[in-house]
């Protein structure tokens, strides 16, 4: 059977577009995309789409206007049009050359797919590429999920990039090229052992191929056999993400005592599914070795500690929760900026906190008077006129106080910790002191021995606190 024939069978299978629909195909001049071409033009009717070449001029070597020149040709041998973009070298950036240029290409082929009406962009990727890039990602140590290789299908919004010539050899298109006696451009820089796809291409792979002829069979069957696990593990994978994450555009959760019961390969895919689908708007990227991390830090951490993570991220775990987050850079300085905060409050008055809370200090008399809210907390205490105004604030570092049916003293750090409060929320939790600096009330989780049961005749003020 010759390669069309081939070819076209496997067209079948794909199932990619109806007849006469049109295709966006990306040809760059080079022998993989003249054959993809020759062979979309050869198609028979009931699989043939209408054709349109998308080429993209990158200026990156002196022979680029040549390859572009090509391209026409062949638009005008198959009577198909053609879309040229030009990437000028004044658009070029200092590093990173390769992937800005794929970037480019991919962009311009979507353009011309939605502007065309187009479902779907072939490119020439065969089976050659589809060892090197399973290889290079095997030695990079790429997470389970991206040794899949390159896909036939992927979808890309309203486009679908197409690989139809994945199951054919490198050595099968040069064939079909001689025997068709097409045209192609040599790119030189294919030669250049600087680029690492061409040292897996002439080093690596002609020795792992002498070690072995069907090495390039193994490794597709081996990311076949791989995906296929992946495939019987998601459902698994998914209901035990629903126990340990949750997330938001902000933050993804981590429920650490559910994590924990999960085996630590489940531990893994869990976090590595649950990362990618959060991260995928904000193009965090967080590795193997650094789901790892997470995991073994986890393990051994104490409550109230942060791990630093690439990209500007930050994991900090709040006694049975983790979260990741982006850092904030200025968190340290808006953090002493509300600690410097006191707000003074005198007998009969009421101050707004600013986080939609109040507070007033009333006599006894004036507070039996008034009907009190639901959402109310009262502090009733027996100090005199002297220990007046109260000042209302943050927590310092050294704060201690006396603790209501406790002997001695006390301190706030470890009332937060006991009450296991995240870090975040002891920041902005509200510390009373008198006149003379001790500490009467910390707003909802511990009184000083200076407060007194409601039901005592002592009371000469009550402390109101009022959350909206």
């Amino acid at each position: 059977m010759d390669l069309l024939q081939q070819f076209t069978g496997h067209i079948r299978t794909l199932d990619a577009w109806e007849p006469d629909e049109p295709v966006i195909v990306a040809v760059s001049g080079g022998v993989d995309s003249v054959v993809l071409l020759d062979l979309m033009g050869r198609l028979p009717e009931d699989v043939k789409p209408n054709i349109i070449i998308a080429h993209v001029n990158h200026h990156l070597r002196g022979i680029s206007d040549d390859e572009e020149s090509a391209v026409r040709k062949l638009a005008e041998r198959y009577t198909v049009p053609v879309y040229v973009h030009h990437w000028r070298k004044e658009d070029h950036p200092d590093s990173g050359i390769e992937k800005a240029a794929r970037d480019i290409r991919y962009s311009f082929f979507k353009e011309i797919a939605q502007r065309m009406g187009s479902r779907a962009v072939l490119t020439a990727h065969h089976k050659d590429d589809q060892v090197e890039t399973i290889l290079m990602k095997l030695v990079r140590g790429s997470a389970l999920e991206e040794l899949k290789g390159i896909s036939a299908k992927r979808s890309e919004g309203t486009v679908t990039i197409v690989r139809p010539l994945l199951p054919f050899t490198k050595k099968n298109l040069i064939s079909y090229a001689e025997q068709r006696q097409l045209r192609w451009a040599e790119d030189e820089s294919n030669a250049s052992v600087k680029f690492t796809r061409n040292r897996y291409r002439q080093t690596i792979l002609p020795l792992l191929r002498s070690e072995n002829p069907a090495v390039d069979d193994h490794l597709i069957r081996f990311t076949e056999d791989l995906d296929s696990l992946l495939s019987l593990s998601a459902p698994c994978v998914e209901e035990w993400k629903k126990d340990i994450l949750s997330f938001d555009n902000d933050a993804l959760y981590i429920m650490v005592p559910a994590l924990k019961q999960a085996d630590e390969a489940l531990q893994r895919r869990v976090l590595s599914s649950g990362i990618k689908q959060w991260s995928r708007k904000q193009s965090y990227t967080l590795g193997h070795k650094h789901i790892q991390m997470i995991i073994d830090w986890l393990k051994a951490s104490s409550p109230n500690t942060t791990l630093d993570l690439p990209g500007g991220l930050t994991a900090e775990r709040m006694y049975d929760r983790c979260m990741i987050r982006k850092k904030e850079s200025d968190s340290r300085y808006e953090i002493e900026s509300e600690n410097e905060i006191e707000k003074k409050l005198a007998v009969g008055q009421w101050i707004e906190l600013g986080d939609g809370s109040s507070m007033g200090l009333l006599t006894y008399e004036s507070f039996r008077s008034r009907e009190s809210s639901q959402n109310e907390r009262h502090l009733y205490l027996g100090i005199p006129f002297q220990s007046t105004p109260l000042t209302i604030r943050h927590r310092h570092n050294g704060d201690r106080m006396t603790v209501r049916g406790m002997t001695g003293t006390k301190k706030v750090k470890d009332i937060f910790i006991d009450q296991k409060i995240p870090r975040e929320d002891r920041e902005r939790a509200w510390v009373v002191t008198d006149s003379t600096g001790r500490i009467l009330w910390v707003v909802d989780l511990k009184e000083s021995a200076l407060s007194l049961d409601p039901r005592t005749d002592t009371i000469s003020y009550v402390l109101v606190y009022e959350r909206m």
